[in-house]
């Protein structure tokens, strides 16, 4: 009777670590979507680029580029030590100046990137986290060193998102979060608020 309980134990055991194995293979983020996605997504957007300059262009472009970025987390993630402080009124605030700080910045970076060939160089999966690697290369200047853009991605319901992007090492995330820091314990909130207002 003993033994049978054992045996009926470990058979219990061993299916739960099964099911939890399953299930982690499942968290697991698909490395090959997040990439297709975004390559799909570049290409949209350097299309809209060879297009002639319109206020309809802008703003689909716009509009595609917020699309593709989660600014609500970017956000979060660079104000990460004094977030839980802030009410929301102030996140909102943030929240809105950095979405339009970013993409101003992404679509400039965009823009010099067009006379740039872009690869892909694989990508990495950490949890539910997909950092695809990009090298870009001038087609004008072959001797100019290749730029590394990583982005970092994630599933926002349905759709990818990327939330940081590494600039030959440097990551955009962690840029912002020491200027904030630096301005908020030097001068405050309100002062990171008013340099923000003013970059725009």
């Amino acid at each position: 009777m003993q033994r049978r309980r054992f045996l009926l134990l470990a058979a219990a055991t061993t299916l739960l670590f099964a099911s939890q194995g399953v299930d982690a293979a499942r968290a697991q983020a698909n490395p090959a979507e997040a990439q297709a996605f975004l390559t799909s997504r570049h290409d949209a957007l350097r299309a809209l680029f060879a297009q002639r300059p319109s206020p309809t262009r802008n703003e689909r472009l716009s509009t595609m580029v917020g699309e593709l970025l989660d600014l609500e987390e970017l956000s979060r993630l660079a104000l990460r030590d004094h977030w839980d402080s802030r009410t929301p009124a102030q996140r909102e605030e943030f929240v809105t100046l950095l979405r339009r700080l970013v993409q101003e910045q992404y679509e400039r970076n965009l823009e010099r990137t067009m006379n740039y060939e872009v690869t892909y160089d694989g990508a990495d999966v950490r949890g539910q986290v997909v950092t695809v690697r990009t090298l870009a290369r001038s087609a004008t200047n072959r001797r100019a060193p290749a730029v590394s853009i990583d982005y970092q991605m994630k599933k926002v319901g349905n759709v990818w998102r990327v939330f940081d992007i590494s600039t030959d090492g440097v990551s955009l995330v962690r840029n912002y979060r020491a200027q904030f820091n630096r301005i908020i314990t030097r001068d405050g909130w309100d002062a990171l608020i008013t340099r923000m207002r003013d970059r725009l």
